[in-house]
């Protein structure tokens, strides 16, 4: 994300160090500013967009610098599809002797316009034990490359490090490497993520794609973005946080007895921010672009019935902030709501959440005067503008027509009765039915034990905390859960039947409704 008004996704990350300068559409990065005689430090030249891009030098030395252009390349800067798309220039700049330099006015040409390194100032101090001894050969290829001693590093990223409580951001995990011909990654999979005071979801059909080699600790490194588990994450509480923090399992898929590592990783830290005071009085925590919506309202009804209308809250951000708003008119009630978030292309080019929240309304009529309601006001942090915004909706006039007539019924006179069973025949239907009521009552039982046991089969291992976790990610009420976590709690001590069968009748069907909704979720 440009700032904290955008949700373009930009995913090229220098970790070290460097210096930065921007002369328009063109950025030049030169990194590291401090490196040992023998080595190279890297100048990239970076064009924002697809225009025509080109050195005008290709080998310069001045000063005691040396310059060497080594190539170019292509980014892409977005998750999904290509929204913005970099063209890089690289240069390689190393001296003959240690001291502090400047670097030569290095010249590019992009959209028939000229371009300047600035004179970046950096140091070379004395040779390195170990030199990259790449002047001569800058690409060296090694057919039997040995592995590397370093250990690998798995470290999760974020697409913003500052922003606003409430508002969803993303988060993945990067492998880096240097060792591996083709590198293995998977989560441990008895170790949690730990995300303190964030809700997360994991994104579906959403890929990363960040530079194939960055700079970290000084030293070049592959990347590997493991993309099996992208999040979603909203912060319930402002601070700073590490957030991320769990174990992988890597290795080299390619080479023979490899051993496989396992990594703790790199959390990001993270600082989130309460929103500006001076809340609007309908401000319920919406953080985005939003806009109001009024469908199916009636322009006309009839006394004594109940007027449905359906109001629609929609726009860029998430929807975990937007609530119904409590009404003045104790009329007005909420029937029901429905909520939907999707990651996808926006009507500004850029990435990000797409939410569409429904409420259902409905307003019982009394009178025969025309209806005329209270205007729905809703109010959410506009990130484009850093300010609050309240948005209204104006109802039309409702019609009210008279209470409709209900046609009285006569009941039918009484036939005349035939003559009453014999007793035996009584006596055998009694029985009958009593022993029908117990099959039945035996096959409902077996039923439901049966769909109980396929819950507590999908929970998997979870039990309390690991449970109750899982359970409001469900958006299982607090009460639910806890009666879910509380009733599983000693389950090894006793089997599943005994536990269904120690249940009463309102717990069971308690259960019974819970494991619906949770189909539901699915």
């Amino acid at each position: 994300m440009k700032n904290s008004g955008k949700l373009s996704f930009y995913l090229l990350f220098c970790f070290i160090p460097f210096t930065t300068i921007i002369a328009s559409d063109v950025e030049f990065q030169f990194f590291p500013n401090e490196f040992s005689l023998g080595e190279h430090a890297k100048l990239e030249v970076k064009a924002h967009g697809d225009k025509t891009f080109r050195a005008r030098q290709t080998n310069l030395k001045q000063n005691g610098v040396r310059v060497r252009f080594v190539g170019s390349g292509t980014e892409t800067q977005i998750i999904n599809f290509k929204v913005l798309k970099s063209q890089i220039l690289n240069f390689y700049v190393d001296t003959e002797s240690e001291g502090t330099f400047r670097l030569p006015e290095i010249t590019v040409e992009y959209d028939n316009k000229t371009y300047t390194a600035p004179p970046i100032q950096f140091k070379v101090s004395k040779r390195s034990k170990h030199s990259q001894n790449q002047f001569f050969n800058p690409f060296p290829i090694e057919i039997d490359e040995a592995p590397s001693n370093e250990s690998p590093e798995v470290s999760f990223h974020t697409n913003k490090s500052v922003f606003y409580k409430g508002e969803p951001i993303v988060g993945y995990y990067v492998l880096y490497y240097d060792g591996y011909r083709q590198p293995f990654l998977e989560r441990d999979p008895n170790q949690s993520i730990s995300f303190p005071y964030f809700l997360s979801e994991t994104l579906r059909q959403v890929s990363v794609q960040i530079e194939p080699e960055v700079l970290r600790n000084n030293r070049l490194k592959k990347t590997l973005v493991y993309e099996k588990e992208i999040y979603a994450l909203t912060a319930i509480k402002s601070g700073r946080f590490q957030i991320g923090k769990t174990k992988f399992i890597s290795g080299d898929s390619l080479r023979f007895n490899s051993l496989q590592e396992t990594v703790n990783t790199t959390p990001a830290t993270v600082t989130v921010l309460d929103l500006p005071p001076n809340k609007p009085k309908e401000f319920t925590g919406a953080i985005g672009n939003f806009k109001l919506n009024l469908t199916n309202f009636p322009k006309n009804a009839h006394q004594k019935e109940t007027a449905y209308f359906e109001v629609t809250v929609e726009g860029e951000g998430g929807y975990e902030g937007i609530s119904p708003l409590p009404q003045s008119d104790q009329k007005i009630q909420l029937i029901s709501q429905n909520r939907s978030k999707t990651f996808r292309k926006l009507d500004s080019g850029e990435y990000g959440f797409y939410s569409v929240v429904q409420f259902l309304y409905g307003y019982q009529i009394e009178s025969l005067s025309k209806l005329q309601l209270t205007p729905f006001q809703f109010s959410y942090f506009s990130l484009k503008e850093n300010q609050y915004k309240t948005l209204s909706i104006q109802f039309p006039e409702i019609s009210v027509l008279p209470e409709k007539k209900r046609e009285t019924q006569t009941l039918p006179t009484k036939p005349n009765l035939p003559n009453p069973p014999s007793i035996f025949l009584l006596v055998f239907l009694a029985v009958l039915a009593g022993f029908s009521f117990l099959g039945y009552k035996r096959y409902t039982f077996n039923k439901q034990s049966k769909e109980f046991l396929e819950m507590v089969q999908n929970f998997g291992k979870k039990r309390n905390v690991f449970l109750a976790d899982f359970l409001e990610k469900k958006e299982i009420s607090k009460e639910d859960t806890q009666f879910l976590v509380t009733l599983l709690g000693d389950f090894d001590n006793q089997t599943i039947k005994e536990s269904f069968r120690n249940l009463s009748s309102s717990e069971r069907t308690k259960v019974l409704l819970l494991n619906k909704q949770l189909k539901i979720k699915e």
